[in-house]
């Protein structure tokens, strides 16, 4: 026969127990605050099939741009040019970018700086507060086009990625 006192030990282990597997099974039900990814940060983000490029920008100063962000590939890949046009308040297309025809190799899965890539585009219609339709090609993957925010070479957080000033 059981004791009252080891009875009720018992079930209070029952019921712990049983709490503690119906707050863990509750939880495993529960959609995912963000279903959707983002990027918390200035710039923007776009992917193909092997690359995946994240918080892009274009840091602005007189004209000419530096392309900032980060890029991940999955496979052996490089990036072979940028183009693009600089856009208007209403998004309509203000000017051609002069295209960048540098090439940077991307690494399978390791990330590049694509600041420190050296990669710049200019217009005498940038500017900076609006967008750019920017198209990145690759040699292996399928292009990427993203509508860039360009940003102040003046602003503190992006003044490390200013344009290195370039003669025509």
């Amino acid at each position: 026969m059981i004791s009252a006192s080891r009875f009720r030990s018992r079930t209070v282990l029952l019921v712990t127990a049983g709490a503690l597997l119906a707050t863990t099974a509750g939880g495993c039900s529960q959609e995912p605050k963000v279903i959707r990814p983002y990027t918390p940060a200035a710039g923007v983000s776009g992917a193909n099939d092997t690359v995946k490029l994240r918080n892009i920008v274009l840091v602005a100063q007189g004209g000419q741009a530096r392309l900032s962000g980060m890029a991940v590939a999955s496979a052996d890949d490089a990036i072979t040019g940028v183009t693009g046009n600089a856009l208007k308040p209403d998004n309509s297309v203000a000017a051609a970018l002069a295209p960048s025809t540098t090439r940077v190799p991307l690494t399978r899965q390791t990330s590049v700086n694509l600041t420190d890539a050296g990669i710049q585009v200019s217009s005498p219609k940038l500017t900076e507060g609006l967008l750019a339709s920017v198209t990145i090609t690759f040699s292996q993957g399928e292009p990427i086009t993203l509508q860039t925010p360009v940003v102040s070479a003046s602003h503190a957080d992006f003044s490390p990625a200013a344009p290195t000033p370039t003669h025509s």
